[in-house]
């Protein structure tokens, strides 16, 4: 219609018209907002929340977005568990990872190698990053064997809590609740199976190979389905 405003939305990947010729290699790996990665986990991810997110970058074509990935710092005991007590700050967790269904094939891959690229170059100090596919989801982690993480066993929290909207919630809401408070506010406790620990060990050739001599983490074969 004449006078209306066609710019496509960041977020409606589906407006794009270029978007069954889209091609990986012509995506870029930029910063974005709470506000897209909030969308796009409500629109794409299993949790249909964002959760935590402290660094965020995403993947673009021109000016739509076609995923999100968000880090945070997990616990220090889970931290600790990585390089020991001595190095519990040089450990960050990749939390969410949202992509759109119209985004190609290998969108993921590029989305966690540019970020994990990001993280080298901005925070040189961070020498690994962990990552969990939900075994209650059906996740294995193949993006992750994909993009070359080490698989180390399983690990990550073993339940969730759902709000009487039927929103899951973290199982920490800033303190600790106790069963009767969560029974207090109507929610109520998932228990799920231990999830798939996966581990993205960071730097060059000489720091990865340094780094992987103070790893306390196993180093395992890959997980697949049914096993």
């Amino acid at each position: 219609m004449a006078g209306q405003d066609v710019t496509p939305s960041l977020w409606d990947v589906e407006d794009d018209e270029t978007a069954a010729t889209m091609r990986v290699a012509d995506m870029t790996v930029a910063p974005v907002g709470t506000r897209d990665v909030e969308e796009f986990c409500r629109r794409y991810h299993y949790t249909g929340r964002g959760g935590s997110a402290m660094w965020r970058w995403g993947l673009w074509h021109g000016v739509t977005l076609m995923g999100t990935i968000a880090y945070n710092m997990p616990t220090r005991t889970t931290c600790e568990s990585v390089f020991g007590p001595d190095h519990f700050d040089k450990v960050w967790h990749m939390g969410r990872l949202a992509m759109a269904e119209e985004s190609p094939r290998n969108s993921e891959s590029r989305l966690i190698a540019g970020s994990l690229k990001a993280i080298q170059s901005g925070h040189p100090d961070i020498w690994a990053v962990l990552t969990f596919a939900a075994v209650s989801a059906g996740h294995i982690g193949y993006v992750y064997q994909a993009t070359n993480a080490l698989y180390t066993g399983t690990g990550g929290d073993a339940a969730y809590l759902v709000d009487t909207k039927g929103q899951r919630r973290a199982t920490n809401q800033g303190v600790k609740l106790t069963i009767a408070e969560i029974a207090e506010r109507g929610w109520r406790q998932v228990k799920e199976p231990p999830k798939h620990r996966y581990l993205y060990v960071l730097g060059n050739k000489t720091q990865r190979k340094e780094r992987m001599r103070l790893l306390r983490l196993p180093s395992l074969p890959y997980p697949k389905a049914g096993s």
